[in-house]
C-alpha cells in the first residue's frame, strides 16, 4: 500500500467532479495527478493526467478553454518525456505551446512561453540541434523580465553551450541563473530547480575554464540542493548526479582523491536507487562510469574497474545518446590494459573508439573525445607491439582531434599532449628534426591552455623542454622547464590532504633536477638554483610561507594581515576530509589566495610571502658553501652557492641511474649488516664500496675544488649538502676510502638542507636563553622490540646535562607536546618508523602512539634550539619523492628547530647512546652542534673503523 500524500484528497475530489463532464475538474485533476507524481514518482499518475486533458481538448475544438488546456498538457508532457525519452512527446507539447499561447491571456501566455523555451531546451539536449536551442535563446530573451524567465533564459544558454562549446554563453547563462535564484523565495518549489541549475552551470564553467573558485561556488549550491531536497526523491537522486558531477571535477582538477572518491559513492547510490527499466538509469549509469574510471586511475582499484565495465556493458544501447557508452567502455577497456597488460583490453578499447569515431560527424564534441582516445590506444599498442602501422594511425588520429578540437579547450590540450606524444615516438625512429619541432610546438601550446589540468599542462612543459633540450636549443629548454617548475604549487594547494600532495609530486618526480641541468647546460647556474628552490621542498615551503613573519603587513593593513594569518591556520597540512569539512577547505585556500593577491597589491608588496630571490638567500651561507648536487639524465653537477654567487663543477659519470643502482646496493647491504652471519663482512664491504664511490665521483671532487685537500690544520671548516633525487637516500657527508684512505670526515664539517630557504628559516630561528633540555626515552612501546638501551642513554644525558626526563608510560604523546612548548631542546631516544608510502606518516613510537611527521610539521615553536632524533630512520626520505624531504628530521626542522641531529638508516642500541652522550658533552662544553656531532662521529668512527654502517647514519642539518 502505498504511503499517503497530500494531494490525495483533492484527486479524489477532482476525480469525481471529472467523471460528472466537468472541464475545469479534469483540468484540475490532471495538474493534481503530474504534482502527485513528481512527488511519488509514480508513472500510471503522469499517464491518467495527460489522459484527461487530452480528453478535456477533445471536447472543446473551438471553447477558449482550450488554449490552457494545451498548455498544461504540454507541461505533462514534458515530465512523460523526461520519464520515457520519447522525442514524439516533445513535439506534441511543441506543438500545443505554439497553439496555446496566442490564445491565452496576459497572464497565462508569458508562462506558456516559458514552457515552450524549456521544450525547445529538451529538444535541443535530446536531438543536438543547435537551431532549437538558439530559437530557444531567442525566444528567452523575448520574455518579460521576472525569476520563471531568468530561469529559462538560462537553461536555453547551457544547451547552446553544450553544442557550440562557446564560454561566453555559458557566464552568460550563469549570470542569469544567479539573478533567478536571488528573486526566488527559498519556500517557493521553484528555489529548489533554480538552485541546481546555477549550480550544474557553474560547475560546466569551472570545467571549461579551470577556475577553482567558481568550482567550489558550484559544489555549494549543488551540495544545499541535495540537502534540500526530500530524501527518497527522484529529484534528489538527480542533484546527487549534478554534485557527483562537480566533485568530479574538483577531484580531477586538484588531485583531490576524497572528492573522487564521494561522488563516485553518490553515484553508486543514486544507480543502486534508480531501476534499470527507467530512461534515467541510462544516464547515471553514464555519470557512474565516469566516475569509477576517474578514481580507478588515481587508485589502480580494479575490482572497481571490472565491475565498472560489467555495468557499462549492460547499460549498453540504453543510453539516449549511442556513443556516451562506447566511449566509456572504451577508456574502461584501456585503463584496464594499462593495469594488466592484456591485450585483449586495447584491442576492445580501439573498437569502440574507432566505431564512435566513424559514426560522429567530424568536429562534434564526441567525435574529437573519440579520435583522441583512439589515438592513444593506437599509440599504446605501438609502444606494446612495436607495430609501426600503429604508430601511422596514432598520428594520424591525433592531428585531426586536435584539428577538429576547440581552441583553448581542455580536449584541444589533451589531444595536443598525446599528439606530441606520438609524434616524439615517431621522431624516435626517424630522427627528423621537423618532427621533433613540431612535438615541441604540440607540447608549447598544451602547456598554456588554462583549461587543462595542472599536472598535464606541466607534464606537458616538461616534455616540452626535452623535446627543446634533444634540438640543443638548451635556453628554450631552461625556459621550457622554468614554466614547468612555475606551475608546481597548483598542483599541491593547502586545501588537499597530504597523501593527494605527495602523489602529484611523485608524478613529476625529477622535474626539478631536469629544469636545474638545462639551466646548466644554457650556461645559467643561477637560474639553476633558482629552479632547485621552486622545484624541490614544495610542502615545506608551504609551511614556511605560512610562518612568515606578517609585520610588515601588519603595519600597513592590519585587518588584511590578521584575515591573512587566520587562513594560514585554517589550513594546517591535514589528512583526507570529505562533505562539508571538504568544501570548507577548499573555500578556505581560495580565500587565501585572493587575500594574497589583495596583499600584492598594495605599493612596496608585489613580492609579499614569494619564494626569495637568490640575493635574498645568499646571506645564509656566510660559515660555509651550500653545496646543490644535481643529478639529471641531462647532466650532473655540483652546484656551489656562496655569499660571492654560484659556481657549477659538473660530476662526470655520475649519472641517475648510477644513483639509484648504488641507493639500492647500499639499502640491501644495511638490511643484510644487522643479521649475524657470514653475509654481514661482505654487507659492511658492501657499504664501504659506495662510500667510496661517493667520495670518488662526488665529494671528492667538490672537496678539492673547494680547496679542502687535507686536515685543517686550525678550525674545521663547514660545508652543508644539498644532493637532488634520490642521492639524497646515500650518506655524503660519509663518503670516502675506509678505512684508511681520504674521506669528508677528515676534511670538512657536513651539515644537510633540503633547501635554501630552509637554512635561511633557521638562520632566522633566534632560540630563547637556557639550555633546558628534555629527555623522552621510550624502551618498550606497545606492539615494538624492546630496545634496551635507551634508559641508560637518558640517564646519561641527564647526569651530564639540566634535563628535564619524560620516560615510559610518562611518554604520552599529549605529555610531549606540552614538554616541546617548553623546552629550548628535546633528545628522543625511543622507535622511530619511516614510511616510504606515505612519509608523512613517518613518525616517533611514544607510549600511547605514534607522533607523526605531519603531526611534527603542523607545530609552531618559538625559541627552540636543537633536537636530536636518536632513533632509526629518522632523516630517510622517500624514493618516490626524494625532493621533498619528508622525513623526522625535516618535520622538526618547520616545527621551528634550527638544528636537528638525525639518522638515515637503522641505527645500533649501544652506539646511539655514545654517540648521543658525546654530542651532548660535546654541546655542554660549548661546541657547535654540527662539531660536537662531527667529532662524536669520528670517535665512533675510530672505534669501529671497518663497521661503517654503525656510525655513518649520523647527519646533521640545519644552521
Amino acid at each position: 500500500m502505498t504511503s499517503p500524500t497530500p494531494f490525495d484528497d483533492a484527486i479524489e475530489q477532482y476525480r469525481r467532479e471529472a467523471a460528472e463532464g466537468s472541464l475545469n475538474a479534469m483540468n484540475d485533476l490532471a495538474v493534481a495527478l503530474r504534482d502527485r507524481a513528481r512527488h511519488t514518482d509514480d508513472p500510471d499518475d503522469l499517464r491518467e493526467g495527460i489522459a484527461q486533458l487530452r480528453a478535456a481538448i477533445g471536447y472543446v475544438p473551438d471553447h477558449p478553454i482550450r488554449y490552457p488546456l494545451l498548455a498544461n498538457l504540454s507541461s505533462l508532457l514534458t515530465d512523460e518525456f523526461q520519464r520515457t525519452g520519447d522525442e514524439a512527446v516533445l513535439h506534441e507539447a511543441l506543438a500545443g505551446c505554439d497553439e496555446a499561447i496566442p490564445g491565452l491571456d496576459q497572464e497565462n501566455r508569458p508562462l506558456a512561453a516559458m514552457l515552450r523555451v524549456e521544450v525547445l531546451v529538451l529538444l535541443a539536449e535530446h536531438t543536438r540541434d543547435l537551431g532549437h536551442a538558439t530559437e530557444a535563446v531567442e525566444a528567452a530573451a523575448r520574455l518579460p523580465r521576472g525569476p520563471g524567465a531568468l530561469f529559462v533564459h538560462g537553461k536555453a544558454l547551457c544547451a547552446q553551450y553544450e553544442l557550440t562549446y562557446d564560454h561566453a554563453a555559458l557566464a552568460e547563462a550563469a549570470g542569469l541563473l544567479a539573478a533567478s535564484v536571488r528573486a526566488t523565495p527559498p519556500d517557493d518549489p521553484a528555489h529548489l530547480l533554480r538552485l541546481n541549475q546555477l549550480g550544474d552551470a557553474l560547475q560546466r564553467s569551472a570545467e571549461h575554464t579551470g577556475d577553482d573558485a567558481v568550482r567550489e561556488e558550484a559544489v555549494r549550491h549543488l551540495r544545499e540542493a541535495v540537502a534540500l531536497a526530500r530524501p527518497g526523491s527522484d529529484l534528489r537522486l538527480h542533484h546527487q548526479v549534478d554534485l557527483a558531477a562537480a566533485l568530479r571535477d574538483r577531484g580531477q582538477r586538484t588531485g583531490d582523491v576524497a572528492a573522487l572518491r564521494e561522488g563516485a559513492d553518490l553515484l553508486g547510490e543514486v544507480l543502486a536507487a534508480t531501476p534499470p527499466d527507467t530512461r534515467p538509469w541510462a544516464n547515471r549509469c553514464e555519470n557512474y562510469l565516469v566516475a569509477a574510471y576517474d578514481l580507478v586511475v588515481r587508485t589502480g582499484d580494479l575490482d572497481l574497474l571490472d565491475r565498472a565495465v560489467e555495468t557499462g556493458r549492460s547499460g549498453r544501447g540504453l543510453s539516449s545518446r549511442a556513443t556516451t557508452i562506447p566511449l566509456l567502455l572504451g577508456l574502461l577497456h584501456h585503463e584496464r590494459f594499462r593495469w594488466t597488460r592484456q591485450e585483449a583490453d586495447l584491442a576492445e578499447a580501439v573498437a569502440e573508439f574507432a566505431g564512435v569515431a566513424d559514426s560522429v560527424p567530424y568536429g562534434e564534441r564526441d567525435h574529437v573525445t573519440a579520435l583522441g582516445n583512439l589515438g592513444v590506444a593506437w599509440l599504446d599498442r605501438h609502444r606494446f607491439t612495436g607495430d609501426e602501422e600503429a604508430l601511422r594511425r596514432a598520428v594520424t588520429a591525433l592531428g585531426t582531434a586536435v584539428r577538429a578540437s576547440a581552441p583553448d579547450s581542455s580536449e584541444r590540450g589533451e589531444a595536443l599532449v598525446n599528439h606530441g606524444d606520438a609524434l616524439i615516438a615517431h621522431y624516435d625512429r626517424r630522427l627528423d628534426p621537423g618532427i621533433l619541432a613540431a612535438a615541441a610546438l604540440a607540447y608549447q601550446e598544451a602547456a598554456g591552455i588554462r583549461a587543462l589540468r595542472p599536472i598535464v599542462r606541466i607534464k606537458a612543459a616538461r616534455s616540452w623542454a626535452r623535446a627543446e633540450a634533444e634540438a640543443g636549443h638548451w635556453r628554450q629548454a631552461r625556459d621550457a622547464a622554468g614554466y614547468a617548475v612555475g606551475l608546481l604549487p597548483l598542483v599541491v594547494p593547502r586545501r588537499l590532504a597530504r597523501t593527494d600532495q605527495q602523489q602529484a609530486l611523485a608524478e613529476l618526480d625529477g622535474l626539478a633536477a631536469d629544469a636545474a641541468a638545462a639551466a646548466l647546460a644554457a650556461g645559467d647556474p643561477e637560474t639553476a638554483v633558482r629552479l632547485l628552490e621552486l622545484g624541490r621542498g614544495v610542502l615545506g615551503g608551504q609551511v614556511l610561507q605560512s610562518r612568515s613573519d606578517l609585520s610588515r603587513l601588519h603595519a600597513v593593513a592590519p585587518d588584511l594581515a590578521a584575515r591573512l594569518g587566520a587562513a594560514f591556520d585554517r589550513l594546517t597540512p591535514s589528512g583526507p576530509v570529505t562533505g562539508a569539512d571538504a568544501d570548507r577547505r577548499h573555500d578556505a585556500d581560495i580565500r587565501l589566495l585572493a587575500l594574497l593577491e589583495q596583499a600584492r597589491a598594495l605599493p612596496g608588496f608585489a613580492d609579499f610571502l614569494a619564494p626569495p630571490d637568490l640575493a635574498g638567500l645568499l646571506p645564509s651561507t656566510v660559515d660555509g658553501p651550500v653545496v646543490l648536487i644535481n643529478v639529471s639524465e641531462l647532466r650532473a653537477d655540483a652546484v656551489i652557492v656562496r655569499p660571492s654567487g654560484v659556481t657549477a663543477l659538473p660530476l662526470p659519470g655520475v649519472t641517475p641511474g648510477e644513483v639509484a643502482a648504488r641507493a639500492a646496493a647500499f639499502g640491501a647491504a644495511l638490511a643484510a649488516s644487522i643479521r649475524p652471519g657470514t653475509d654481514e663482512a661482505a654487507a659492511q664491504h658492501t657499504i664501504a664500496d659506495v662510500l667510496a664511490w661517493l667520495w670518488d665521483h662526488i665529494a671528492g671532487p667538490v672537496l678539492a675544488h673547494l680547496g679542502h685537500t687535507g686536515p685543517p690544520a686550525g678550525a674545521w671548516p663547514r660545508v652543508r649538502w644539498s644532493p637532488v633525487g634520490r642521492l639524497a637516500l646515500l650518506p655524503l657527508h660519509a663518503a670516502g676510502r675506509f678505512p684508511d684512505g681520504p674521506a669528508v670526515l677528515d676534511r670538512v664539517v657536513s651539515s644537510y638542507t633540503p633547501t635554501l630557504r630552509a637554512l635561511r628559516h633557521a638562520w632566522e630561528r633566534a632560540p630563547r636563553a637556557g639550555g633546558d633540555l628534555l629527555v623522552v626515552s621510550i624502551g618498550d612501546a606497545p606492539g615494538a622490540a624492546v630496545l634496551r638501551g635507551v634508559d641508560r642513554e637518558a640517564a646519561d644525558i641527564a647526569n651530564r646535562t639540566t634535563a628535564t626526563k619524560l620516560s615510559g608510560a610518562a611518554a604520552t604523546v599529549d605529555a610531549v607536546r606540552a614538554a616541546l612548548l617548553t623546552h629550548t631542546s628535546a633528545h628522543f631516544a625511543c622507535h622511530a618508523v619511516s614510511d616510504p608510502g606515505d612519509p608523512s606518516a613517518g613518525h616517533l613510537l611514544l607510549h600511547d602512539g605514534p607522533l607523526s611527521v605531519l603531526d611534527v610539521s603542523g607545530l609552531d615553536l618559538s625559541g627552540v634550539r636543537l633536537a636530536v632524533l636518536s632513533a632509526c630512520e629518522t632523516s630517510l626520505g622517500a624514493p618516490r619523492i626524494p625532493d621533498e624531504g619528508l622525513h623526522l628530521v625535516s618535520a622538526f626542522q618547520l616545527a621551528g628547530y634550527p638544528q636537528v641531529v638525525g639518522t638515515l638508516w637503522r641505527v645500533n642500541d649501544r652506539v646511539a647512546r655514545l654517540v648521543a652522550v658525546d654530542l651532548h658533552e660535546g654541546v655542554a662544553a660549548g661546541q657547535d652542534v654540527a662539531d660536537a656531532l662531527h667529532h662524536a662521529v669520528r670517535r665512533c668512527r675510530d672505534r669501529f673503523p671497518r663497521t661503517p654502517s654503525l656510525w655513518a647514519a649520523y647527519l646533521h642539518s640545519g644552521r
